[in-house]
């Protein structure tokens, strides 16, 4: 864990207040040290194993945020279309802001036409 992202660091931590846990409450819940959790809070970035097995521990959390704050790629079976073109939008300093809320805007409104009901 050698990056950091304050925005991964936020996650955890609405994470841990979310379930009402200590950092050693995760860690007995997740098999995650205490001292990891306290890291990762910071905004230390684990590895792509450690955000599986934070999904794996907690149903509440959605994996691809946590890639995304962290700087990974998305898993596209589990990518939301919003959320995997707003990650992508990340990275181009050439969109505006304007621009980038309209392509978001277009795709939601895409999504909900095309949106099949379960």
């Amino acid at each position: 864990m050698s990056r950091v992202s304050p925005e991964f660091g936020r996650l955890i931590k609405d994470l841990l207040a979310r379930n009402g846990l200590t950092f050693r409450g995760a860690g007995l819940k997740s098999g995650i040290s205490a001292a990891y959790w306290k890291d990762m809070s910071d905004g230390r970035v684990p590895s792509e194993d450690m955000i599986e097995k934070i999904t794996r521990a907690f149903e509440d959390v959605d994996e691809n945020e946590l890639r995304a704050a962290a700087g990974y790629a998305l898993v596209p079976g589990k990518a939301d279309a919003v959320k995997a073109v707003e990650f992508a939008l990340r990275g181009h300093q050439n969109i505006p802001e304007e621009g980038k809320k309209q392509i978001l805007d277009f795709v939601k409104k895409i999504e909900a036409k095309y949106q099949t009901k379960d």
